[in-house]
């Protein structure tokens, strides 16, 4: 009888050695996905003279940008607000970097927003507040070629794409 418990559990130990080493090639095989984040302060004026923010808002709000890489070929865009107001609706998106001799006002800046990359509202909660997309954009693009601003627009004041002071936020799309 000792035997047959003796063999019975050879096999049993066997088993599950196998399905461990099984379980550790299929990790292995399983791709890893590239993340990065990107810090933004409040417009002081950082981006060039006469842009500092002119408004009411208060001037201690601050973003970060997160990107992830995606399985498909796309990136999950994810844009937080650090004290916003509450109730107020911020609207943030990307515009992409152009010449400005080509744009109608004369904006280093497209002045329609990039939908493909970033285009949302997020409501204020008095507090930190988050909006993501998923952008058909690569990871790479986004982080490597992509040529473009970030921007959130001040809630208590008229949107303005050509007048930087009433941007609470603006910066080099994830750089």
């Amino acid at each position: 009888m000792k035997k047959v418990k003796q063999w019975m559990i050879l096999p049993l130990m066997a088993i599950l050695v196998l399905s461990a080493c099984k379980k550790e090639e299929e990790m292995a095989d399983m791709p890893t996905y590239k993340s990065s984040s990107y810090d933004y302060a409040f417009n002081t004026g950082q981006v060039g003279a006469g842009t500092a923010y002119d408004g009411m808002h208060p001037k201690n709000l601050t973003a970060k940008l997160m990107l992830e890489e995606q399985a498909d070929g796309k990136t999950k865009v994810t844009l937080t607000l650090m004290n916003t107001v509450d109730g107020e609706m911020y609207m943030v998106h990307a515009h992409d970097a152009a010449d400005p001799n080509t744009t109608p006002n004369g904006t280093p800046y497209n002045e329609t927003p990039n939908s493909s990359v970033l285009v949302g509202m997020v409501n204020g909660n008095g507090g930190t507040v988050s909006y993501s997309q998923v952008s058909s954009m690569s990871y790479a693009d986004l982080t490597a070629t992509y040529s473009g601003f970030l921007v959130v627009h001040d809630p208590m004041q008229s949107i303005s794409t050509t007048d930087l002071t009433t941007y609470l936020v603006v910066g080099s799309f994830s750089r």
